[in-house]
């Protein structure tokens, strides 16, 4: 009887929390952050006093509030916070969820914009342990179904019809094989109007999406390569144009042979050859033949 007992109790335990995680389903917002390896209570901290920095700059009476909160909890069993660490069982990757009951008003956007801001046009000196943190408009289970509903709402939000919006898709998946790019892809070619088309170079929108285990995280970035992927520990400065010299990998009739001689004038025909990738000029005479190729 008691193993009877035992049994029961032990189906209906588990009964329940699966009733609980079919019941739950949430819709969360805040920022993902990655962070050095053992690192991730630092990150944390540093995380809350960077967010709540802001929060009291852009948003006072939502500032006012939280304090208010504060005073209360200590008075109150039931406590009440604006941010909460949410678990995403991956070693150096934290998410920072703001509490949108509490605090509607705040925008992860525009906190992320203001802070990138600060970064690399003003130069200042944000984070020590966080490298980069990006904002996440919806975090839901991870199924196809659940993505397509919320990317509709962020392709109706940025793409318009006035001109076409060059985009790209970055996509990363960890302890899951249930998801992959390419039928995000697809899903994304059917909501996305054709006017707007693809470029990884110079694309105006970034459609970030990421999958950890069971949970997504998506968003839509703008500047993603000006800010340097949204790392907000790289000194501060935006990243400028550099012209890459390219190589060519053509197949030509003509062999170069090194040959040994003091000055130009002994040897005729004298290429001079440069790495364009070393940093210091190594001055070598090689001279060019014409040969027949098989």
């Amino acid at each position: 009887m008691q193993q009877q007992k035992y049994k029961k109790k032990k189906f209906q335990k588990h009964q329940r929390s699966g009733q609980q995680n079919s019941q739950s389903d949430f819709l969360y917002n805040g920022f993902l952050i990655t962070c050095d390896k053992n690192r991730e209570r630092e990150a944390v901290k540093e995380a809350y006093q960077i967010i709540e920095q802001y929060v009291e700059l852009i948003y006072p009476q939502e500032s006012q509030k939280h304090e208010k909160l504060l005073e209360q909890n200590t008075n109150n069993k039931a406590i009440v916070k604006m941010l909460y660490n949410f678990d995403t069982k991956v070693k150096c990757v934290i998410f920072i969820r703001i509490n949108n009951q509490e605090f509607p008003s705040i925008d992860v956007d525009e906190l992320s914009r203001i802070i990138l801001s600060d970064v690399y046009e003003k130069q200042q000196q944000v984070a020590r342990y966080i490298y980069r943190m990006i904002p996440i408009q919806y975090v839901f289970r991870a199924t196809l179904d659940e993505f397509k509903k919320h990317a509709q709402f962020l392709v109706n939000k940025y793409f318009q019809l006035d001109r076409p919006h060059p985009w790209f898709l970055i996509f990363k998946t960890r302890y899951t094989d249930k998801i992959n790019k390419q039928q995000v892809l697809s899903i994304l070619q059917g909501l996305i109007e054709p006017l707007h088309y693809q470029d990884w170079q110079e694309p105006e929108f970034v459609f970030f999406v990421e999958v950890n285990g069971a949970i997504m995280y998506i968003n839509i970035l703008p500047k993603y390569h000006e800010y340097r992927e949204y790392s907000i520990r790289k000194g501060g400065q935006p990243v400028q144009d550099i012209d890459i010299p390219e190589r060519k990998n053509n197949f030509v009739d003509k062999i170069v042979k090194k040959v040994r001689c003091q000055n130009e004038q002994e040897v005729k025909n004298v290429i001079s050859i440069q790495d364009p990738n070393s940093d210091f000029q190594k001055k070598e005479f090689f001279v060019e033949q014409d040969v027949e190729l098989l």
